[in-house]
């Protein structure tokens, strides 16, 4: 018995100091706080080669901070003396990648009085924004906390809201999501960094330069460049699609999706994998799709407006209990710009997808006005303004963005910031 209870304690002190050396070893790798606590990728310069995603954007200055964030430099610390400070959280659309600069900076230009500090990380979502705020954005010491929730994919499923489960995953996006990360931030965060190249050995991922190659095709005779386009996305995104089938959904409209980007000087527009896929995906697909805003219904729910209201509304009390005035935009999708819309024409089916997000946009702001909880929509300001948003990929442009920020420095000005 007594070496049964020996044996016990000794494999948990071994494995207490296993746990602690490995954490130790990744402190090496691992960036510092709040690098590491933001992004789970390293900060990417969009100069720096060939290889790299911003590489095809030579107008671009250099975006990234030490933070991993597309900002300036800002110290932890507030002092005394400084301008009132503003956290913005969002994704994409405010991390705002394809254009001169973020949507903080441009809400900054147009409020100067404010110091704007960007927190907007692409591709994340409502229960990331909650981690982000509690764990990064209330350490900075706000003022104001500037919330941005998009219509497109910031709706998460009703097992997920914030009041129904409290459930964390073992690895999570960021430290606060993360079973792990509450133990072993920096073990987490070098896990999390290296699963893409974990699941690179069972997946076919596309080349690292997939911009500047797809750009490349798009400047090819059109002959050619629809094979390749073509032959492109069925070796990396859909190999069981007919090649005919894939050259018949990018050659409607005179070639339109992929054809003179250069012409757009002004707000350069890019091919992206992904976006191309999306459409390929609607297009070829035998599913049912909504006709109208109103016939969308069916395809929508309340338990998904439930659970986004829900990470909505504990970010708004997260701040207010904490003493931070909090106003939160409700980002419509690119249907608010005539020149969108006429786009999408000959891909009906992928447009589909934006009755849905109307409809979800319509029930989120009556059951957050019948809960009492402000929302502010950027649809007002918005609605029927030509070229505001990015064709292809459905982000602002320099205009809209524009339009956007001089609507949050009136709010903030009505704030008395």
């Amino acid at each position: 018995m007594r070496n049964a209870l020996f044996g016990v304690i000794f494999a948990a002190l071994l494995c207490g100091v296993t746990l602690v050396g490995i954490e130790a070893i990744s402190s090496f790798f691992a960036p510092p706080w709040p690098a590491r606590e933001l992004r789970w990728t390293a900060p990417i310069n969009p100069i720096s080669a060939a290889r790299e995603p911003y590489a095809s954007r030579p107008w671009m200055a250099e975006p990234f901070n030490s933070w991993g964030m597309r900002d300036t430099e800002h110290t932890v610390a507030k002092h005394a003396s400084s301008r009132p400070r503003a956290i913005v959280i969002g994704d994409s659309f405010v991390e705002a990648s394809f254009e001169r600069r973020s949507l903080p900076a441009s809400i900054e230009a147009e409020r100067n009085t404010v110091e704007t500090i960007n927190l907007g990380i692409s591709a994340t979502a409502p229960p990331s924004y909650y981690y982000r705020l509690r764990d990064v954005g209330l350490e900075l010491s706000p003022d104001v906390i500037l919330l941005f929730v998009y219509m497109g994919n910031d709706f998460v499923l009703g097992s997920e809201g914030f009041g129904a489960s409290r459930f964390r995953s073992f690895i999570g996006d960021s430290e606060g999501e993360s079973l792990l990360g509450s133990v072993m931030p920096r073990t987490r965060w070098l896990l999390k960094n290296r699963w893409p190249a974990v699941e690179a050995l069972w997946k076919h991922p596309p080349p690292p330069d997939e911009e500047v190659r797809l750009r490349e095709i798009a400047r090819e005779p059109r002959d050619l460049a629809l094979r390749h386009i073509s032959e492109y996305m069925k070796a990396y995104y859909e190999p069981r699609l007919p090649l005919q089938a894939i050259e018949e959904v990018f050659s409607r409209a005179n070639d339109r999706f992929w054809r003179d980007l250069d012409k757009q000087s002004a707000n350069p527009e890019f091919l992206m994998g992904w976006t191309l896929d999306n459409v390929l995906s609607w297009e070829t697909g035998a599913f049912p799709v909504a006709a109208s805003v109103e016939d969308a219904r069916r395809f929508t729910s309340d338990a998904e407006i439930d659970a986004t209201l829900s990470w909505i509304a504990a970010i708004d009390y997260l701040a207010t209990s904490h003493g931070v005035r909090i106003r939160t935009f409700i980002v419509p999708v690119g249907r608010v710009d005539p020149d969108y819309f006429e786009f999408w024409k000959p891909w009906p089916r992928s447009y589909s997808y934006n009755y849905v997000c109307d409809d979800r946009e319509e029930r989120l702001v009556r059951q957050a006005a019948r809960s009492g909880l402000q929302l502010v929509r950027l649809r007002d300001v918005l609605q029927g303004e030509h070229g505001t948003y990015r064709l292809r990929d459905g982000h602002w442009t320099e205009k809209g963005q524009t339009i956007v920020a001089k609507r949050v420095a009136q709010e903030l000005q009505n704030a008395g910031f």
